[in-house]
């Protein structure tokens, strides 16, 4: 039988098929082809059944050794890896250091910086101590100690020397930042059954200096969310904060006093009421009335800060007088910038010896630092007196540069972005921190897209690349919410060769970019699983180019239906696109 007779006889087989009705266990996906595909390879069923996996990845016979281009491979985890990154890939972009990652000096100083490794470890035991947090011991000081040593890898010599400059230097001075937060269940002062609450805040040591909060009218449960900062002159561990809620009363006439006997609850109030205007008709006075108070010990304080409800008293006096929230943090008082900058290379230092000493596999590492690098991150964080969004940007700024070469969990960016995308919006378009933000962006894309063009080379026996996907297309949802300014390239052609470009100034954004990214993945799989399911055999029978045949189908149409079971609903839910 030649050729030509052979797909003769093939195309009277589909079309016979074609006319049966389609089976209903595979009727979802042949509302075009009335399920003839399926039919025509029952044909050869006993020769060319395939099982699942087959089905779901590569061909048996194809090599093991998938070939892809180099720059793009595969990367497996150990058994004890989280399962979600068995499945994504590592992308070395031309711009990503090739340095060992043990090279400290030359991966975590960014080129101009004024500082070495050798002044941010003096900065970091000179912390170390002087911790003013009620941690402070000579045990856990010894402990940090070596750990630092180890962390910064400095030779005793050096450390001796460098010891010795940290301890010789005068105490930092300390600032007790307090943020009030809320209160509730406040005690009535007025006439109506609420109260005009506001803070008043001052060191036991230094009672004439005192701090008040806004008023909130008519309120048992205001909310400031209010910041102050007090400087500390004495040893800040025998210092003493007091706080007060007291009832605000307003300069009033007689009259107004009067007008408000309408808004009176109770006989107590109607009380309440008739003495102010007493004391306004005969005097004149108007004075604020104390609600209850609190007294904390800065010793109480630990070095990462400390957010706690406080009972209000007054006196001796057991009655209930409503409890307030005040987050409290120790500092000293530094640059601003100095310290960001501090906080990214730390950051960056940190996490290469976890990642060195813990043999961490890639997609693996998501946020939780070891017992010892946390206390020492936390508290440069805080006495350095940085904001949630200071420590954010610094985090995305250094675990985007680590990323570049030793590929870290994708939730951990998702969790950065939470915090950093309310404020993005509100940056200057010159300013430091956004171009911060937008280099990171374009340091860890290339492995977001990555993930997008292989989804087709794993298994999807459970719900792992689901993960990994919608983690993927969160961030990138994220990211499309900002305009990129125009002095920035997210995707270099460099990096980005398969990005089709239609404008003539080569401008792609995010959604095209994805939709470019599936495109593409669709081509190269295909082409990957027809090349490497061809016979090697000069003389293949007609049965056996009727395998090959059934068998390209039965992969396309397996990856139909993953498409619809897994991943069409993802993409448009996340970011409106669909795969």
């Amino acid at each position: 039988m030649d050729e030509e007779q052979m797909w003769k006889g093939f195309f009277v087989k589909l079309h016979e098929l074609k006319m049966n009705p389609p089976t209903e266990h595979e009727h979802q996906l042949q509302d075009g082809d009335g399920g003839f595909f399926e039919k025509f390879g029952s044909l050869l069923r006993q020769k060319s059944q395939l099982n699942e996996n087959i089905l779901r990845t590569p061909l048996s016979s194809l090599k093991e050794d998938i070939q892809i281009e180099e720059n793009e491979l595969i990367i497996e985890k150990p058994n004890h890896a989280d399962p979600i990154d068995t499945f994504v890939e590592e992308i070395l972009p031309p711009w990503a250091p090739t340095n060992d990652i043990g090279d400290i000096g030359d991966t975590v100083f960014d080129s101009g910086t004024v500082m070495n490794v050798e002044d941010l470890y003096e900065e970091i035991l000179f912390e170390i101590y002087n911790n003013i947090g009620c941690e402070n011991n000579e045990g856990r000081i010894e402990i940090l100690v070596r750990f630092a040593q180890d962390a910064f890898k400095i030779p005793n010599s050096t450390h001796l020397e460098i010891s010795e400059v940290a301890v010789r230097k005068e105490p930092p001075n300390v600032r007790l930042n307090i943020e009030i937060i809320k209160a509730e269940n406040l005690l009535s002062k007025d006439s109506n059954g609420l109260s005009d609450p506001f803070v008043t805040l001052y060191l036991e040591s230094r009672n004439s200096h005192r701090y008040n909060s806004s008023v909130k009218p008519a309120t048992l449960n205001p909310i400031w969310e209010e910041h102050f900062s007090l400087p500390i002159t004495e040893n800040p561990r025998e210092e003493v904060l007091i706080v007060e809620v007291w009832d605000f009363d307003a300069a009033e006439t007689v009259k107004e006093k009067v007008n408000k006997i309408l808004d009176v609850k109770g006989v107590k109030g109607l009380s309440k009421l008739m003495k102010e205007i007493a004391v306004t008709a005969s005097s004149g006075k108007h004075d604020n009335e104390l609600i209850g108070r609190a007294a904390i010990t800065l010793k109480s304080i630990p070095a990462s800060g400390l957010t706690v409800w406080y009972n209000l008293e007054k006196g001796n006096k057991a009655r209930s007088r409503g409890s307030i929230l005040v987050n409290l943090t120790l500092s000293a008082e530094k640059n601003k910038s100095v310290a960001v900058q501090e906080h990214k290379n730390l950051l960056k230092l940190l996490l290469m010896y976890e990642l060195e000493s813990s043999q961490v596999a890639f997609y693996w590492w998501s946020g939780k630092f070891s017992e010892n690098a946390e206390i020492i991150r936390s508290q440069h964080a805080v006495q350095s007196g940085l904001t949630p969004i200071d420590c954010a940007i610094s985090q995305w700024h250094a675990y985007s540069i680590i990323h570049e070469t030793h590929k870290l969990n994708f939730s951990l960016f998702n969790s950065i972005l939470d915090v950093l995308t309310p404020v993005i919006g509100c940056m200057q378009k010159d300013s430091e921190d956004l171009a911060t933000y937008w280099d990171g962006v374009r340091r860890i894309l290339p492995s977001c897209f990555a993930v997008l063009r292989k989804i087709r080379y794993k298994n999807v026996s459970d719900l792992n690349i689901t993960r990994a996907v919608s983690e993927v297309l969160d961030i990138l949802g994220k990211v499309k919410l900002f305009e990129v300014p125009v002095t920035i390239d997210i995707f270099p052609t460099s990096v980005y060769g398969w990005i089709h470009r239609n404008d003539a100034k080569n401008i792609c954004n995010v959604d095209s970019a994805i939709i470019d990214a599936i495109n593409t993945g669709t081509k190269e799989w295909l082409e990957h699983i027809v090349e490497g399911s061809k016979y090697s055999k000069d003389n293949e029978t007609d049965e056996e180019k009727l395998q090959y045949i059934i068998k390209l189908i039965q992969m396309i149409r397996s990856d139909l239906q993953r498409a619809m079971e897994y991943f069409d609903k993802l993409f448009y839910q996340k970011i409106t696109v669909y795969r």
